[in-house]
């Protein structure tokens, strides 16, 4: 997924969006990685948007929304939990509990998406659902899975919400919006 935002950040931004975009990825993702929590990433997000040229307009909207509902890395991680966890104690994961357990991992990824290393929380709902026998060895075993996949899974999110305003820039501001900026910021 995260290689597939330079083309959304082309997409919302035009030509030369994915160097604007490489360039200013870095402070949001070194703080959701040093935080596992979405919404710790707002501020710098926002800021590091209004050098990007969005509008504050599109920010106060897009990258709010973006780190409660737009959990694409959480989800993610949470299935790669699952699918182990299935695999350890022997379970289908093509039965119906698999889809079960895909749906619960991502309803809890965006319930959350506000808590700093939240992923936990849902883990453990998801050990109690599905494996109530052997609760005592999945959880920690998810925990630690958790503890591995939630940062970088936390930099998608947070990288998938910077490129979103950026998409959402060029249906409010127009598609040649990034460009205008680049020029008016040439001129000074």
């Amino acid at each position: 997924m995260f290689l597939i935002f330079p083309l959304y950040a082309r997409f919302g931004g035009g030509k030369g969006a994915v160097k604007v975009m490489f360039q200013h990825l870095f402070r949001p993702a070194a703080v959701a990685f040093g935080t596992c929590s979405s919404v710790a990433t707002i501020p710098t997000n926002m800021e590091v948007s209004e050098d990007t040229g969005i509008s504050k307009d599109v920010t106060d909207i897009v990258l709010p929304m973006g780190a409660t509902m737009n959990m694409d890395g959480s989800g993610m991680s949470a299935i790669i939990k699952v699918a182990f966890l299935f695999g350890m104690f022997g379970m289908d994961f093509a039965s119906k509990d698999a889809l079960l357990a895909i749906v619960v991992a991502t309803v809890s990824s965006v319930a959350m998406s506000g808590i700093p290393g939240g992923g936990g929380t849902g883990e453990l709902v998801l050990c109690s659902l599905f494996f109530p026998e052997q609760l005592a060895i999945a959880f920690p075993i998810a925990q630690a899975i958790g503890d591995l996949v939630d940062p970088p899974a936390t930099m998608v999110n947070a990288a998938g919400d910077y490129v979103a305003s950026f998409i959402v820039s060029r249906f409010n501001d127009g598609k040649d919006w990034l460009q205008k900026k680049i020029k008016a910021d040439a001129k000074k």
